[in-house]
């Protein structure tokens, strides 16, 4: 009997296809850089022909993008998974800050390249289908949870502290970016301790 869920054979060859050029696409702007590598170097090093590429992808400006979507995507779901499994807000930040950095450092110069080429390309917050947008949404739910908690202040509105807590994370990947001589991971624990206590509820007494 056939496995209902089996892709067929045509589609799994699609997706192997789709799968190879964007690793192999990965490989060389991290090596030559994203302007300098070529199409004609992506199919030669993929095996495939021009017509193929470009029946996966409209220009390598596309494989670009798809790449940075599933690098958003990976810290997205460590958002999530510090949501669901940190006991109060600091306890989480800490989590996403430390899951971050160990992705990064697995693979460095491919997360500068998709850091420094997708800076620009964050979008507008307030557009729903925008990079920023989602990693704001994702952000709101860490918030939310603290509020609930008590262990963020509800003097401010969510939308601030989203947009403090992402600027954070950023400036902390913008300074790894420009040569901060202190590891990423010591970098962003401390950062992470220091919003948590930012968006602390203030002491009395």
């Amino acid at each position: 009997m056939s496995d209902p869920n089996r892709i067929p054979l045509r589609e799994q060859k699609k997706l192997d296809t789709r799968r190879r050029i964007k690793e192999v696409s990965s490989q060389l702007f991290v090596q030559r850089g994203f302007g300098p590598t070529t199409i004609d170097a992506i199919t030669e090093a993929a095996q495939i022909s021009k017509p193929t590429f470009f029946n996966y992808f409209a220009s390598k400006q596309q494989v670009l993008a798809e790449l940075m979507t599933r690098m958003d995507e990976e810290f997205i779901r460590y958002i999530r998974q510090a949501v669901a499994q940190g006991d109060s807000t600091a306890d989480r930040l800490s989590r996403l800050m430390s899951q971050a950095a160990e992705h990064i450092q697995k693979r460095p110069e491919y997360t500068r390249l998709l850091l420094v080429e997708g800076m620009s390309d964050l979008g507008d917050p307030n557009s729903d289908d925008s990079r920023m947008a989602r990693l704001n949404r994702a952000m709101a739910e860490l918030v939310e949870l603290g509020r609930q908690q008590q262990d963020i202040s509800l003097r401010f509105s969510v939308d601030l502290q989203v947009q403090i807590l992402v600027g954070g994370f950023l400036y902390g990947l913008l300074n790894w970016l420009s040569g901060d001589p202190r590891k990423l991971q010591h970098s962003l624990e401390e950062t992470a301790q220091f919003l948590a206590e930012a968006l602390a509820p203030p002491t009395i007494g």
